[in-house]
């Protein structure tokens, strides 16, 4: 979808009002993500600013999770909390991306799962802070994380 947004802005449709629905205005670049881990590239490198997406491209962004999609009635559903009326739509493009099921009870303290995307590089980097807390160093030392993530890999 940040591509399509990309070609919008380039291209914009007369008539077409595009909305973004999204839960995360930072998303990952999922290409860059093993060189993220490698070390050559810093969190921010990897990661699309949404926010500027969207207004470059002169689309309405709206942070929200959606819970509910209603084709009948044409709405988009969002969680009870958010405080926001469901979202009327004409046509619809979903990127609902993966959760894995852990094979395993222990799974989930022995593994940094990928998928969902979102929510990798948080983990990683708190695997990283985590790695050179026990080694001493500290991580916030290097704003872009490079020496971490160098040191983790050793």
């Amino acid at each position: 979808h940040a591509h399509a947004l990309r070609m919008f802005g380039m291209r914009p449709v007369p008539g077409v009002r595009v909305t973004l629905v999204t839960k995360d205005v930072e998303t990952p670049y999922s290409g860059m993500l093993p060189g993220h881990v490698a070390g050559y590239y810093a969190r921010r490198e990897c990661h699309i600013d949404l926010q500027k997406l969207a207004r470059f491209a002169r689309v309405r962004l709206i942070e929200a999770q959606v819970v509910a999609v209603d084709p009948v009635a044409k709405v988009l559903k969002f969680r009870e909390d958010s405080g926001r009326p469901p979202l009327p739509y004409d046509a619809l493009s979903l990127n609902v991306g993966i959760t894995p099921e852990f094979p395993f009870a222990d799974a989930a303290r022995a593994v940094t799962p990928v998928k969902p995307i979102a929510g990798f590089s948080r983990a990683w980097d708190a695997l990283l802070d985590e790695k050179v807390a026990n080694w001493g160093g500290s991580s916030s030392e290097e704003e872009d994380g490079t020496e971490a993530t160098s040191a983790a890999a050793a």
